[in-house]
């Protein structure tokens, strides 16, 4: 009987030391992920602030940018604006500048109406119409891609086209929403949009942008890029060839061309018939940016997306912002 007790007792005392064992290691496990946790929020937070650093240094570059050009009448090159390295210590800092007046603003697609509603901007459409049309989508895609994006946008709650859609469509999927009836903030929203599968939004957002105002299509012609003669394909139109347009880009003046005359001059632009809209959507300077800072912080990887407007002041001020990891 003696026996049989001690053998309980023996029982009893390993189950309390390997319940008091487990209880160890959970607490160890435990305080381990909470000084992990706190070390991430940390370095975030550290990382959120180098990011605002650099964001800060790059509203002055452009601010003083923007002086040198309207004080003294100077031709900057606006195509090819370097990108930031800054060595930090467990890291580096990156910040690459992209113009965001070389693209197709979707919220052009709508203006504002007399009486403050969201409606479609004809504009605008014939300008995403060229874009689709030379990036080889056919005529039935294009209307798909417009209408239902001019649907999403825009104040009223039926179809502009029998390719568009509105809440009767989207509350109808298997996760309904409902359209946003608003301006874009970000392009990556294009993916809730009907007729824009993953396919699709990867191959346009090399193209597209979502600038904070509506009924706004104009393009700074000195800031497009070489390899994206499509851009000004999409401002003049079809009567303009992809190789014309490539010609005209090269041979782009180092600083730019410094007024509408000059650039028309160009050979390939000279007999070229353009609409009042295209003549109205040229312009040759900037005033919207995206600043992305990608900061590595001990192997925490962060990135703050920031969107930047000069305003008719001079000032430039941050009007978006996102933040993620890469």
């Amino acid at each position: 009987m003696k026996k049989k007790e001690e053998g309980t007792a023996l029982i009893l005392v390993l189950l309390v030391v390997t319940i008091i064992t487990v209880l160890g290691v959970t607490a160890v496990d435990r305080l381990h992920y909470g000084i992990k946790e706190n070390s991430d929020i940390s370095l975030k937070q550290q990382s959120f602030w180098y990011a605002l650093g650099l964001e800060s240094k790059v509203l002055d570059f452009i601010k003083e940018r923007n002086q040198i050009r309207n004080l003294s009448n100077v031709l900057i090159s606006d195509e090819d604006i370097p990108s930031i390295m800054v060595e930090i210590e467990g890291g580096k800092i990156e910040g690459t500048l992209e113009d965001l007046t070389t693209c197709f603003n979707i919220n052009g697609l709508v203006r504002l109406s007399g009486d403050n509603q969201l409606v479609i901007n004809q504009g605008g459409v014939d300008q995403f119409k060229n874009l689709l049309r030379v990036l080889r989508f056919d005529e039935l895609n294009q209307d798909k891609l417009i209408f239902s994006l001019v649907d999403w946008i825009d104040s009223n709650d039926f179809t502009e086209d029998a390719n568009g859609a509105e809440d009767d469509f989207y509350t109808r999927l298997a996760s309904p929403y409902r359209s946003a009836n608003q301006p874009i903030f970000n392009v990556n929203e294009l993916v809730n949009v009907k007729n824009y599968d993953k396919e699709i939004v990867n191959a346009l957002l090399p193209f597209l942008c979502a600038l904070p105002e509506v009924g706004s299509n104009q393009i700074n012609v000195n800031a497009i890029r070489k390899n994206k003669p499509e851009i000004l394909v999409m401002l003049f139109g079809e009567n303009l060839s992809l190789s014309s347009a490539s010609n005209v880009l090269a041979d782009r003046p180092l600083s730019g061309f410094k007024d509408k005359e000059e650039l028309l001059s160009h050979p390939e632009l000279a007999d070229l018939p353009l609409s009042n809209s295209a003549l109205d959507n040229i312009k040759f300077k900037s005033d919207f940016y995206r600043l992305t800072t990608k900061v590595d912080n001990f192997q925490y990887p962060f990135v703050l997306d920031s969107y930047l407007q000069i305003l008719d002041t001079g000032k430039v001020k941050v009007y978006m912002r996102s933040q993620g990891v890469f």
